[in-house]
Formats: C-alpha cells, structure tokens, sequence
C-alpha cells in the first residue's frame, strides 16, 4: 500500500518539490520490478540449464545401454563369422582346397547377409589356392598382403581382423577375418572371410540417439574395422581420437571431442571387447540433444516477456499512481476539499495493490491468462506464427505437467515402493478395471479375467501394471471391431507364474517389439493417440522390479497379448 496523504509535511517545502519519501519509493518500485523480472529470468534460465543437464545424462544412459548391446552385438557376430571360418578350415584340411567350391555351394553361412560371398584360401607361399571372388584368380601372389605377412612365423593358431578397405561407396566396404592353416606345425595357408563393413553396426540405425550419431568397431592396433555411418575418407589412428591410451588402461571409458571423420561434436563412450582384440565405440552428437530444446526454448522466450510486460506494466501503473498520489497531497495542502479525492484515491490505490500483489504471487496464472486473453481477443486478428505461438504455450503446460507427472512416477518405482509382499493378482485386476471403468464402458470393451495367482509384488504396482496394459489393449482398439480383452496366467514351475493380456486391436509390426519399451519411444503421433511415450517402459520397470521380464507378442491387425513372469508368493 501506497501512503498517499501526510498531515506533518512542513509548510515551507514548495508545491513542485518532490518529497525524499516519494522518491526513495519510485526507486524502491524500480528497484523492486527489475529484481522480480531479473530472478524471474534467472529462474528460467536455470530450468533451460537443468532441462540441457538431464536430456544430457539421459542422453548418455541410452548411450550406454546401446553400447552394451553393442559389445554383445558384435561379439556375437565374430563368433559366427569365427565358426564359419573354422568350418572351412577344417573342410581345406580335410579335403583340399581344390574342393572348397563343394563346400562353399552346400553350407550357407549364420546370418549370411552380413557376409560377402568371398572366401579365399592361400597356400603357404601367399599364393591363392581357391577363392570365390573373381578378383583374386588361382595363382594371383598375395604374399606382400597383411593378412598373409601377418601369420608369417606363427606357430600357434590366432585370428586376425583386417582393417577395413579404402573403398568410400557403402556397400563395397568390407574387412577381413583370417586364420592360420598349419601342417606338421609350420605354416601351410591362410583362411580368409570376408565381411561387409558396412553392414556390420546395421542395427544401430534403429536406436534413438539422433540422426548425427555414430557407432565404430576399431582393432587393437588402431585401425578402423567398421562405422555406422559409413566413413567417407581413410580413418585417422586411434590414438588422435584421444580414446587408444584410455582405452590400454582401462576397459571402458568416455570423452567429448568433435569427430575427426565427420567434424561432428560428440560424447564417446568406448568399450574394449573381452573375447576379441576390438574396441567399441558409441557416440551421441551434442547438436542432436540441443536440438530438442528450440521448442522449450522458444517457449520459455514467450513466457519470459508476458511476464516482463506485466511486471514492467505493473511498474508504470504503480508509478503514475504514485505521482498522482504526490500531486494529489501537494493539493491537500492548499485546500481541505480535495480530501475525499485524495481517499478515494487512496483506496483505489490499496485494492489495486492488493489485487495485483495477489496475482504476482503466481507469475504462471498470469502467464496463461494473458495468453487465453491474447487467444480470444486476437486470433483472427494475428498471424498464423502468433496464434501457433499461443497454442503451443497453452498446450504445452499441460502436457509438461502431464509428462512430469508420469516422470516422477517412472522415477519412484524403486525409491519410494512398498516391500514386496504376498499380493493376489486377481485383486491387483479388480483395481485396475474398476479405475478403468469409464473407460471400459465407453469403448464397450469386454473384459475376461481367468483365475490368477497370489505372487510377490507391490499391490499399488501390480495394479498399476495391469492398469497401463488394458488402457492400452483399449487405447489401441481395432477400429471395426470393440475391444475383447482376456487376462490369465499360467504357472511355469513351481516358482515362476507367467501373465498374459490378449486383446484384439490393430497389433504391432514385429520390427517394434523391443521399442515400444524404451522410455519416450512412440510408434504413433500425438494427433492419432495421445500418451507421453513412459507407460510400457513403466511397466517394463514393476515387472523387473518383480524380478520377472516382459514381452509381446503381436500379428498387424489382429492383436496383440502381452506376457510378464512373476514368482509365486511362496517362494524364494
């Protein structure tokens, strides 16, 4: 509240003269508007700062789970092309190599899209005895090639993984996988594979760390094996990607640099493989997680200068009342019948105050009151950008709340959940039909619940699970026919139960199966199906949480029944 009149002003200060109090309160209000605008900023600047640190973090913990998979996808693949190796080996020594071709026509090799067609085989001078690439005819001298020089003087059978060619068109790179042939212990051939280099991180291309990452495969003598994406140019060594001495000490590790290959800044996570003389290589590119936050940015932006007008707005209203306060007691000292002026004044003044301290108090209501005003008053009168804009800054507080709510409760499953207890199941089912009852009865749904067992879970948790699966069996209905739903479990031994819910709706395309669990990852837009993208990777978290797993399995346009295993209340 604003002092309006003062009955001890001395009677000599002059009519135009402003009083020290009136001007210590301009500055105060000054003051005050800039701070409150100042802290507001700085409160948005530290939400940006916090929304880049989490979308960072979380950004490498998807890297490291691609990593992992990473590491036991190429493991795996080596250990296929190893067999393959060996088997032909084992028919050159056996046989001969005049007959490989018989060998080569009647056994296909695992996962043989990864492959070439060449296999090759040198005699113990480095010339060719047999290869399937026309390239490389009988007799052709490959003794000054490295995947010959290398097995010069073994005596011990090793395996070596060539670098990768020069070659920059995608399909025609490829490496080396070769071992040795012995006779008598002295060196008799070499065995080599090929392998297309640029289908071997292929899997990569479905992951969720943006467009402008990168996956690589490096040997332990610092040549580059394989990349996705394709390199374009020879590869630098290892060790001017800051990783090779890192990687000598330790197994594993990370670093930021802009890449040497594609002058992409990126975080690096490595991986140096156990079985195999390889070192794995993630990288998410930081442009990719900043490109995200244009939208909160631009949001925040809008918010931002609402609440600067209002404040600022606020500020001059304050102080033109002020100034109408100081002219208003300069007339009371020359005449007694401006008085009731000045009170009404002064209590207009006082409501005022009140009335917009209130709504300062919450500077988010007035943010979405002045854009609710904006879209009434103006959305015919603004252009398209504006009105997109206002819809955007309305619809997402909502769904900001909407997201961090299911956030926080992805986020507490394991921090603040109950003790697993004996639970029925059938219980768990009954809560959960009964929250989703409006539903239920909407899209006419029909609902089987068979006998269910008593397990060990978290019943809040447990219905919960039951809750975020038949949402979706409804959610994700057929379009021509209402939704039928069963519930039921089958006991697996004496200990393991497995659940499944079956519905009937559209289904999911087998290539998704393991996406629809990663946390944000959706198969359909917002406009088609609303959902924020947290509910199966919630239900993946209770069910680990149980110590059981989850999975689907689905035909397109048929339905879809999703299992889970839980152990029985009884045992361990």
């Amino acid at each position: 509240m604003f002092q309006i009149f003062r009955g001890n002003h001395r009677a000599t200060q002059a009519e135009g003269d402003v009083p020290h109090g009136g001007r210590w309160r301009r500055v105060g209000i000054i003051v005050a508007t800039l701070t409150l605008v100042s802290a507001y900023i700085f409160v948005i600047l530290g939400n940006i700062r916090d929304l880049e640190q989490e979308r960072n973090e979380f950004a490498e913990l998807q890297a490291r789970k691609i990593l992992l998979s990473f590491d036991i996808h190429t493991t795996r693949l080596f250990d296929l092309a190893d067999t393959y190796l060996r088997s032909v080996r084992h028919f050159v020594e056996r046989d001969g190599a005049e007959r490989l071709g018989e060998f080569v026509e009647k056994v296909t090799p695992p996962k043989s899209e990864l492959y070439s067609a060449t296999v090759t085989a040198l005699d113990a001078r480095g010339r060719v005895s047999f290869s399937t690439d026309a390239a490389r005819p009988r007799g052709a001298d490959l003794s000054d090639q490295q995947i010959f020089l290398h097995f010069q003087g073994a005596t011990q059978d090793s395996i070596l993984i060539g670098a990768a060619n020069t070659s920059t068109v995608p399909d025609q790179q490829y490496f080396h996988v070769a071992r040795p042939l012995f006779s008598s212990k002295m060196l008799a051939g070499v065995i080599v594979v090929d392998i297309h280099s640029s289908r071997i991180a292929a899997f990569y291309r479905d992951m969720t760390l943006g467009p402008n990452s990168s996956a690589a495969i490096f040997s332990l003598d610092r040549k580059l094996v394989a990349r996705q994406p394709p390199p374009s140019a020879e590869a630098a060594p290892l060790g001017a990607l800051q990783i090779w001495n890192e990687s000598e000490a330790q197994a594993e590790g990370r670093f930021s640099k802009r890449s040497l290959l594609d002058g992409i800044e990126r975080t690096f996570l490595y991986k140096r493989l156990t079985d195999y003389p390889l070192v794995v290589v993630v990288g998410f590119a930081h442009a990719d997680v900043a490109s995200g936050l244009d939208e909160v940015k631009r949001s925040e932006v809008i918010e931002t200068t609402l609440f600067t007008v209002t404040a600022l707005a606020f500020a001059m209203l304050v102080l033109a009342l002020e100034g109408r306060n100081r002219r208003l007691a300069a007339a009371e000292r020359a005449s007694r019948a401006t008085t009731e002026l000045l009170e009404r004044s002064n209590a207009d003044l006082e409501r005022f105050a009140y009335v917009a301290s209130h709504d300062l108090k919450t500077p988010l209501r007035v943010i979405t009151g002045y854009a609710q005003m904006l879209d009434r008053r103006y959305r015919d009168k603004l252009d398209e950008e504006a009105n997109e804009y206002i819809a955007f800054l309305t619809a997402g507080t909502k769904r900001m709340y909407r997201l961090i709510t299911d956030l926080l409760h992805y986020s507490r499953i394991n921090s603040q959940a109950k003790p697993l207890q004996p639970v029925s199941a059938g219980r768990a089912t009954d809560i959960a039909i009964s929250n989703l009852k409006a539903v239920i009865e909407e899209s006419g749904a029909s609902v089987s619940v068979g006998p269910l067992p008593t397990i060990q879970a978290d019943e809040s948790q447990l219905s919960s699970l039951f809750q975020n699966l038949l949402g979706n069996a409804i959610k994700y209905r057929h379009p021509e026919r209402k939704p039928e739903i069963r519930i039921e479990a089958v006991r697996l031994s004496g200990t393991l139960w497995r659940f499944a819910v079956k519905d009937n709706g559209i289904g999911i395309e087998p290539e998704h199966f393991e996406r629809i669990f990663v946390i944000f990852q959706r198969l359909h837009s917002d406009s088609a199906y609303d959902g924020t993208g947290i509910g199966l990777a919630l239900c993946q978290r209770i069910v680990t949480r149980l110590g059981g797993r989850i999975w689907v399995e689905s035909r397109p346009g048929e339905g879809s029944t999703f299992f889970f295993t839980a152990s029985d209340a009884s045992g361990d």
